[in-house]
C-alpha cells in the first residue's frame, strides 16, 4: 500500500524535445512537446511502484510521430503527494484531472498504462467517454486475484493456508487504510466504446493469463491483441513500441479524416489476433533469444497488416 517512491533527477526525465514540469492539485507532471502543431496527446499512466520515469524510453517514438506526451506520478508515487496506493480505485480520480486538463489543449487524448495503470484506465474509461484510444499493458481483472497468485509464488503453500493468508491481509488493510482491495475489480462487461489496444504475455509470473483474454473478451469497443514472450516488468522493445504507435496511428487518423477503417473492421472479427498472432514456434535453449525472435515474427505481421490497413 506504500510503495517506495522512485527517486531521480529532473534530467532523467529529458530525451531531446522540450518539456515542461508542472504541478496539477498535487501530482507532479511533465508535458513533452514534439516539433509539430498537433491535437494528439499520450497520457501514459505508470505501474505500481513507478513514477514518470517510465514513460521516457517511449518520449522519443512517440514525439517523433507528431504526437505529444504527458506523463504524471500517480498519488503516493514518484514526487507527487499522498500516503499511499489502491491500485486504480483512486488512482482514476488522478487520470480525470489530467484529461480533463489535456482537453483544453487536444482534441484526441490517448491512454496508454502499463499494468495498475491499464487497469486504472479502464476504471477510468468505464465512466468516461473522453479518450481516443487506449494502449492496455498488461492490466490486472482483480486485485485479489494478483495477491492470491503472488502469495503462492512467494511461499509455495496449498491453496486453503493461502486463502487463509488473504483474509488476514485483506482485514490489516481495511483497519489501517479504509480500504477493501475486494474493491479494486472490474466488472464482468466492460461497456467502452473506443479502440483498444491489449498487451499480455502467458510467461507473465505475477498476473495471470487469463486477465488478458477476459479483458479482451469483455471488452466491448474495436479491440486487438499483442501476445508477448516476456515477463512482467521486462522492458518493451523497440519494435513493440513502433507497433503500439502504428495503432495509435492507423487508430486515430481514421477518425480525424472519417474514411473507412478496415483495420478496426478486422479487430472487430479477430481477423487479425488469428492472422497475425498464433504463430508457433520451437522453443529455443536460450529463452532470451527465443523471446525476442517469436516477438520480432509477430511483429513483422503487426506492422505488414498496419500498412495494410493505410491503403486507401
Amino acid at each position: 500500500m506504500q510503495p517506495k517512491r522512485a527517486i531521480f533527477n529532473r534530467s532523467d526525465l529529458e530525451c531531446g524535445f522540450p518539456r515542461h514540469d508542472f504541478k496539477l492539485q498535487g501530482l507532479q507532471c511533465s508535458l513533452y512537446k514534439c516539433n509539430k502543431t498537433t491535437q494528439l496527446c499520450v497520457l501514459y499512466l505508470h505501474g505500481y511502484n513507478g513514477s514518470r520515469l517510465e514513460a521516457v524510453p517511449y518520449t522519443v517514438a512517440i514525439l517523433e510521430s507528431a504526437m505529444d506526451l504527458c506523463t504524471f506520478d500517480f498519488q503516493a508515487a514518484g514526487e507527487s503527494e499522498g500516503d499511499f496506493v489502491t491500485f486504480g480505485l483512486n488512482e482514476q480520480l488522478n487520470v480525470v484531472l489530467l484529461v480533463d486538463f489535456l482537453l483544453g489543449k487536444y482534441s484526441n487524448i490517448i491512454l496508454w498504462g502499463r499494468s495498475m495503470g491499464a487497469t486504472t484506465a479502464l476504471m477510468y474509461a468505464l465512466k468516461h467517454q473522453k479518450t481516443s484510444c487506449m494502449i492496455l499493458d498488461s492490466p490486472f481483472i482483480a486485485l485479489e486475484e494478483v495477491i492470491l497468485n503472488l502469495i503462492k509464488d512467494k511461499l509455495g503453500t496449498p491453496d486453503l493456508i493461502n486463502m487463509g493468508l488473504l483474509e488476514i491481509l485483506k482485514r490489516q488493510i481495511q483497519q489501517l487504510y479504509k480500504f477493501s482491495i475486494s474493491s479494486v475489480k472490474l466488472p464482468e462487461s466492460l461497456n467502452i466504446n473506443c479502440p483498444m489496444l491489449l498487451l499480455g504475455s502467458k510467461f507473465d509470473t505475477l498476473i495471470p493469463y487469463r486477465h488478458f483474454t477476459k479483458t479482451l473478451e469483455s471488452y466491448h469497443g474495436q479491440k486487438q491483441m499483442i501476445h508477448l514472450y516476456n515477463n512482467h516488468n521486462e522492458i518493451r522493445s523497440q519494435n513493440i513500441i513502433s507497433t503500439v504507435i502504428g495503432f495509435i496511428q492507423s487508430t486515430i487518423q481514421p477518425i480525424n479524416h472519417n474514411p473507412i477503417n478496415r483495420f478496426s473492421g478486422d479487430m472487430q472479427s479477430h481477423q487479425y489476433i488469428a492472422t497475425g498472432i498464433k504463430i508457433k514456434q520451437k522453443v529455443m535453449k536460450n529463452q532470451s533469444n527465443a523471446n525476442q525472435n517469436k516477438n520480432s515474427a509477430i511483429l513483422q505481421k503487426h506492422k505488414a497488416l498496419l500498412q495494410l490497413s493505410n491503403i486507401d
